[in-house]
């Protein structure tokens, strides 16, 4: 059997490596609108004991053009604060720990200027999906985050179906001489300022995998990959007729009697009944949709369902009257998102004893596959 497969690959955007020190990497992410600006008064530290990265800043402003919202954000609440905080951890390349990390940003907005705010309180909770950094060297150095399940006061409205990008910069200064050098083998402590906005969210691709297994039984016989039958006179005829599968053109031989009828004489041959079982299994861990299963013969494989969940299993069955032997190609083919996924079996049908060698006659491989 063969698989195929075609999936989307995307990579990140990476910079150098520098000797003795982690890999720079940024995610190059762009802030989109509404805007969230938060100062320089900010701070990122870093723990190395612990791994764990703490930015603080001051939310500003909210800013949109289309529709045009210019936000001033204040401070609410009962200690009269705003502020934004994220946590998380890595370990000592800068790697994100999954699942540890998260954002706060807590104010008020007042969109129209009637003195009420429309929006008080938890503005923004998000995890933290993704981390990127950049050591500036003598310049300042670069952060950015991909912030995911976001809720908050602003989620619905600002920024519906969307994941948040902070990119953060943090200033050379003389203040904090244990600023970023690119390791995260050491503590330190710098400025942070930077925007958050909107970003689409990660397009993944669907794991694509599919699997068919063909056998054949006579006369109630076992299944198993070649069956024998009778040596007859057959009027079918193989043909390569135009196919599609999901799109893709091609030409495929198949076997029978391509919408001729059948002459009088063949019924003198007595043909030989071949059940043919087809098991097609979803070996991804997502649903497979637009299901094609397709033989060697003329007449289409029936009962094939649309979709087929992950891990699922589907056996289809057709018997044909055989008077010749042939090789009954089968194909298994189906979508999941961008991906195509395609596999192959086949299973031989011997219409001749005479002439065959000893390791033809009985080491046939048997799969174990009784009463499909």
């Amino acid at each position: 059997m063969q698989t195929l497969r075609k999936t989307l690959v995307s990579a990140a955007l990476c910079a150098s490596l520098l000797p003795g020190l982690s890999s720079a990497a940024v995610l190059g992410l762009v802030p989109g609108e509404p805007v969230l600006d938060f100062s320089g008064v900010g701070m990122i530290d870093y723990d190395a004991t612990t791994g764990t990265v703490t930015i603080s800043g001051d939310p500003i402003i909210l800013l949109q053009n289309d529709p045009f919202i210019l936000g001033e954000v204040m401070p609410t609440g009962p200690d009269s604060e705003k502020y934004v905080t994220i946590s998380f951890k890595v370990d000592n390349t800068g790697a994100l720990v999954d699942g540890v990390g998260a954002m706060t940003v807590y104010g008020a907005i007042d969109v129209d200027f009637d003195t009420i705010p429309e929006y008080d309180g938890v503005l923004l909770q998000a995890d933290v999906d993704a981390f990127g950094f950049q050591d500036g060297g003598a310049s300042n150095d670069t952060f950015d985050m991909r912030m995911t399940n976001v809720t908050g006061l602003l989620a619905a409205n600002m920024y519906p179906g969307k994941d948040l990008a902070v990119v953060l910069t943090s200033e050379i200064s003389a203040e904090f001489p244990n600023a970023f050098n690119g390791s995260f083998a050491a503590n330190f402590t710098g400025h942070a300022k930077g925007n958050l906005g909107s970003v689409d969210p990660v397009v993944v691709v669907g794991e694509c995998s599919i699997n068919v297994e063909a056998y054949c039984s006579v006369n109630g016989s076992p299944n198993t990959t070649k069956c024998r039958i009778k040596a007859g006179k057959s009027s079918h005829h193989w043909l390569h007729v135009p196919q599609s599968y999901h799109g893709n053109s091609c030409h495929r031989a198949k076997y029978g009697m391509h919408g001729n009828p059948e002459p009088m004489w063949v019924k003198k041959y007595p043909a030989t009944n071949v059940k043919f079982t087809y098991v097609v299994t979803n070996t991804g861990t997502t649903e497979i949709s637009d299901l094609v299963v397709d033989d060697s013969f003329d007449i289409g494989v029936t009962g094939v369902p649309t979709t087929l969940a992950a891990g699922a299993s589907i056996t289809l069955m057709r018997t044909e009257g055989l008077r010749d032997g042939l090789t009954n190609t089968v194909l298994a083919s189906g979508v999941n998102g961008s991906a195509t996924c395609s596999d192959t079996d086949n299973v031989v049908i011997t219409d001749k004893m005479k002439n065959m060698k000893l390791h033809h006659l009985d080491h046939y491989k048997h799969k174990h596959h009784g009463g499909h």
